[in-house]
């Protein structure tokens, strides 16, 4: 394994084929948090699309619905503006914290890794044993036991794939829902049935087999680390200065580096680089290279720290770089439009349509007085987490005028989330309309059950004919 080029993939061999890397456990202080980390994400990855708020699940992505659910706020297909806000703070966020801390995303909080790392490869270790006894099996011929500790192993791959998919798909069907499909028979849901199928082959293709392929082949982060770090930024590197020459490489009579040239950090690399060639594409930055060579610089009597997660120029961490300022500036303002939003968000979703087919009608009046009549539909939606009793009128300026509202249904109750189509006419005197055929005014919307008044409006525009 020694003397690695960087310029090549070593998950792949000189034919291209896929190499299955099998990493050496290892201990220390980072594979402890490492572990502590990755049983609260998986936690909270398998458990909060079965979790509520404020009577929603509490995340949700409805999109046959054209809802979604977030923390107890649902938002409306209306609201996708805000998924402006939301994005552009994991994205920018994301770019902070790289150039702060280099690929902690990637080695400590990524589901490709955590999965991988605190699921998967557990399983094997408890089906195929020590890293040594399953390279052992890998490069050993078919046999009785390796066919069953294998097949034992891509089953409980495929059990574990289905309840991760199961959980995926709860964040987009609903956990209600789909726990009430797992009930029933698969041909009653049948979609819903091959989207679990098809999700749970990708996550057992990828988590079983494909692994570290799709961090070095498919995901872009890493290419695009080299725009995001700068010398200042965390990373997992080598002392090259305290470690060079290597152990067995330096000539006669010249002093030797701290490196022994024992190769654990490559050995425990989950995908297989040798991080004394320096920072490299295919680092995730997991830090299992700084434990193992902190333990074997332990053993050698030698100090800790010749694989160290540090800063590329050695400097101290800092937030006061301009490309810092600038994210924190840009992530501020971000979650402040959001909040913003949010809170100046009505409770209520409202839009007023005219009917369909005439834009306006006579019709006779009590007494046999003819009017004009405007045909109107107003959607509304209570977006409140409390029931709602709204009741539509006109302004009382209008209603000086001798203009009606007539509404069949007039207050409507909607419980939170619960959306309604509201028809309602409007009768005008013709003498009223003025030459134009216009007349611009508001319909009004209160909630008579708000805790605190709540009234809001929408434009109105009620036609008739013009003047000759």
């Amino acid at each position: 394994m020694a003397g690695l080029d960087p310029s090549k993939l070593t998950s792949v061999d000189v034919h291209g084929d896929h190499i299955n890397i099998i990493p050496a456990e290892v201990r220390g202080f980072y594979r402890k948090h490492r572990t502590w980390t990755q049983i609260i994400l998986l936690i909270i990855f398998l458990i909060l699309p079965w979790t509520t708020l404020n009577g929603h699940q509490t995340i949700l992505i409805d999109i046959p619905k054209r809802e979604f659910a977030l923390f107890g706020i649902l938002f409306k297909s209306h609201d996708a503006p805000l998924l402006f806000f939301i994005l552009g703070t994991l994205t920018l966020g994301l770019a902070f914290v790289t150039s702060i801390w280099g690929r902690v995303w990637c080695g400590w909080a990524c589901p490709q890794t955590v999965f991988i790392d605190a699921v998967y490869r557990r399983i094997e270790q408890w089906v195929e044993g020590s890293y040594i006894q399953r390279r052992q099996l890998r490069d050993g011929p078919m046999t009785f036991t390796k066919f069953r500790k294998v097949g034992l192993k891509w089953f409980l791959f495929f059990v574990v794939s289905s309840l991760i998919a199961h959980s995926f798909i709860a964040y987009f069907v609903g956990a209600k829902d789909l726990l009430a499909m797992t009930q029933g028979s698969p041909s009653e849901h049948m979609t819903y049935f091959i989207l679990v199928l098809f999700f749970t082959a990708v996550i057992l293709f990828d988590f079983g087999w494909f692994r570290e392929q799709f961090c070095v082949i498919m995901c872009p982060y890493g290419r695009i680390q080299s725009v995001l770090l700068d010398s200042k930024s965390l990373a997992v590197v080598y002392d090259v200065k305290r470690g060079e020459p290597r152990k067995g490489t330096a000539p006669a009579g010249e002093k030797v580096g701290d490196c022994v040239a024992c190769n654990r950090c490559v050995q425990v690399c989950p995908t297989g680089i040798d991080i004394r060639n320096g920072l490299q594409m295919e680092c995730i930055a997991c830090t299992a290279c700084v434990d193992a060579c902190d333990e074997i610089m332990e053993k050698v009597k030698k100090p800790k720290g010749l694989i160290r997660y540090d800063t590329l120029d050695g400097s101290k961490i800092s937030l006061k770089k301009p490309r810092s300022i600038l994210y924190i500036l840009a992530i501020t303002g971000l979650i402040g439009g959001l909040a913003y939003a949010i809170s100046t968000r009505e409770p209520v979703h409202i839009a007023v349509l005219r009917g369909a087919g005439l834009p306006y009608s006579y019709v006779k009046n009590v007494g046999g007085h003819e009017a004009l009549l405007n045909q109107f539909r107003l959607h509304i939606q209570n977006q409140g987490a409390l029931r709602a009793r709204y009741i539509l009128t006109l302004p009382q300026e209008i209603l000086d005028k001798g203009i009606t509202l007539q509404v069949a249904e007039n207050p409507i109750n909607l419980a939170p989330g619960e959306s309604r189509e509201w028809y309602f006419f409007v009768r005008i005197p013709p003498d009223v309309m003025p030459g134009n055929g216009q007349i611009k005014t508001e319909v009004l919307v209160q909630d008579e059950l708000a805790l605190e008044e709540f009234k809001t409006k929408r434009e109105l525009i009620l036609v008739g004919p013009k003047a000759q």
